[in-house]
């Protein structure tokens, strides 16, 4: 099986998807730093980064149900054009002086529910595009060209704020979504779960259905049409088994990593380093991720168990690890396999969840995925202010060690190894079949 980039489809995608992501950081940067710089106030900017995390979350639940009865292609388009509308309003309110922190909030926030409207059919065609075997290195590549991305950008975003000024900044970022909006509509849509012709339109039948169907979701009241969609959709997750666990898996990262970012800080300061100290302890799980994503593109395997069992008991053992750190340098590499150990079980979870999910329901499936694995991160955050004060380190990332220990196992229980092993199968069985119609084509 060819590597994914080979595909010119998902190409395609994956250039326009990665140009969509530098508009957002760009912008990202530009109004924070607008926002420091007019206010004089450090938590002005934890502010609009709050903002931008929390509504956007509001909106993700209808966009995912409407990602899956509408073209793909065309919400990611029009997704990509209306995120050309925030960043251009704000630098015409800054050339005009009358750009406040007050509008840069309603700004963010109203970008931000319409990015996560449309998001769920940008991140539901990926997989569309892709045969099952394909996930894992489409994953990997699709979140770590987006991690090289996040590091690239911020500094350039910096450097197009100090060179040409905000205003000037935000009008690059809405040419970047330009791009973005127009290379996405060069990307073929497949039709997931529905029969097309040897003339290559649908028969009589299917349009006579769908013209039903279309009068029957027109005398649909308000929820029917959307909430209970996603009431079915999260019962869905939480009846299959390996859906089960994979979110409880990745929900428990998202609620005991997040706060780590917080916490190297004042760790760092306790091994003796200073501000450098602190960068390093970053860069050691930056490093780690992108050593798994660099390996887990080109790498492919059938087996998911050997990874997500492997991964996670590493990133158990490694922050254990930095309990008898005693400087800057064994605690670095000890981040840096677990932010390898991250990837490597995110990566096969994300490519395990996605196996398993019908593709007529992906869109409605990823977004709730997101928001119900979202919500655990400010609770992490949380957790870890009241951890940083009443417990030291030592006993914070020895608990967080044991939990991610005690949840590898859950992967060895006899009935989810047996499911991801159904699972493997199922899907080994279902590649062959596209090899050899492929062939056969």
């Amino acid at each position: 099986m060819s590597h994914p980039f080979k595909n010119p489809n998902f190409r395609t995608y994956l250039i326009a998807r990665l140009f969509g992501a530098l508009g957002s950081y760009m912008m990202e940067v530009a109004l924070m730093w607008w926002a420091l710089e007019a206010t004089g106030q450090n938590d002005s900017v934890a502010w609009v980064a709050l903002t931008m995390s929390v509504v956007g979350t509001l909106a993700s639940p209808f966009g995912g149900v409407l990602a899956d009865r509408a073209n793909k292609v065309g919400l990611a388009s029009v997704g990509y054009a209306l995120s050309m509308v925030a960043p251009a309003a704000a630098a015409a309110l800054l050339l005009s002086g009358h750009l406040s922190f007050g509008l840069v909030m309603a700004i963010v926030a109203i970008d931000n529910l319409i990015s996560s409207f449309f998001a769920p059919a940008n991140n539901a065609l990926g997989p569309l595009l892709l045969t099952t075997e394909q996930y894992s290195q489409g994953a990997a590549m699709t979140q770590g060209m987006s991690k090289l991305l996040r590091m690239a950008s911020m500094p350039l975003g910096g450097l197009l704020v100090a060179g040409l000024g905000v205003a000037a900044t935000l009008l690059v970022t809405v040419s970047v979504y330009l791009v973005a909006a127009s290379m996405v509509r060069f990307v073929e849509e497949p039709r997931a779960g529905h029969a097309v012709s040897d003339s290559g339109r649908g028969s009589e039948q299917d349009t006579a259905s769908g013209y039903g169907a279309v009068e029957a979701e027109a005398r649909m009241s308000l929820r029917e049409q959307w909430i209970d969609p996603m009431v079915a959709t999260v019962r869905m997750l939480f009846s299959v088994p390996l859906l089960a666990a994979a979110l409880f898996m990745v929900g428990l990262l998202n609620f005991i990593l997040s706060p780590i970012g917080v916490m190297m800080a004042p760790y760092a300061k306790s091994l003796g380093g200073g501000a450098e100290g602190y960068g390093l302890l970053l860069a050691g799980i930056t490093a780690g991720e992108l050593l798994g994503y660099a390996i887990f593109t080109t790498f492919r395997s059938s087996r998911s168990l050997p990874f997500i069992f492997g991964g996670s008991l590493v990133m158990g053992l490694s922050i254990g690890a930095l309990a008898w750190a005693a400087n800057l340098l064994p605690a670095i590499i000890a981040l840096g396999l677990a932010g390898f150990g991250a990837v490597a079980v995110g990566v096969h979870l994300d490519a395990l969840a996605i196996k398993v999910i019908p593709k007529e329901f992906m869109g409605r499936a990823l977004s709730m995925i997101g928001v119900l694995l979202n919500g655990l991160g400010p609770l992490g955050l949380v957790a870890a202010g009241i951890a940083l004060r009443t417990l030291s380190f030592s006993t914070i990332f020895i608990t967080i060690s044991g939990f991610l220990v005690v949840a590898s196992l859950l992967w060895l229980w006899p009935s989810i190894a047996r499911a991801v092993r159904a699972a493997e199968l199922v899907l080994e069985t279902g590649d062959a079949a596209e090899t050899a119609a492929a062939k056969t084509a």
